[in-house]
């Protein structure tokens, strides 16, 4: 049974972060016809992203966060602790990977707690160019959703974010 998303509605591809359900296609692939999702990335620099219907699910494509629920991740963003501070104990690799994965799981409240680790590390000392792109990475698919939830255009959802970490920093 896959997850069926309407055309039309705003999702969210785990990896490229929030976009438009545009239509749903159908393909000859090996003698078979398969139905795809067509979804478009406004804000983000991919253009569109075709999956799957069947593969939904095993994808990770979900229904956009609720306003409140980017409240919540605004609240773990604004908090005082750092639930990562662990990780200067783990090596760069190790913890690339696990930033990676906390990423690309698709879970938001993950990312936001990448992203404010990065953040409180950019401030410390510049990122290097790997964690520069987790950086950034996070941030856009912070941004994508906050654009859709809290109906904002994407500059003003990058400004949230960072008049929040310019509280905590």
């Amino acid at each position: 049974m896959s997850t069926y998303f309407e055309v039309g509605s705003p999702i969210v591809h785990p990896i490229h972060g929030a976009g438009i359900l545009k239509k749903i296609d159908e393909k000859q692939v090996r003698g078979r016809l398969l139905s795809y999702y067509i979804i478009d990335f406004p804000y983000s620099d991919l253009e569109q992203v075709m999956v799957p219907v069947e593969m939904a699910e095993k994808v990770g494509l979900r229904t956009i966060n609720d306003n409140e629920m980017i409240d919540e991740i605004f609240s773990t963003l604004s908090e005082e602790d750092c639930a990562d501070d662990d990780d200067d104990s783990k090596s760069f690799h190790q913890r690339y990977r696990d930033y990676l994965e906390k990423i690309q799981s698709g879970d938001l409240e993950q990312v936001a707690r990448v992203y404010k680790t990065l953040c409180r590390r950019n401030n410390v000392k510049p990122l290097g160019i790997k964690d520069k792109a987790l950086f950034e990475t996070a941030k856009q698919l912070l941004v994508s959703e906050i654009v859709f939830s809290k109906e904002v255009v994407s500059d003003r959802a990058s400004e949230m974010l960072d008049e929040l970490m310019e509280e905590v920093a």
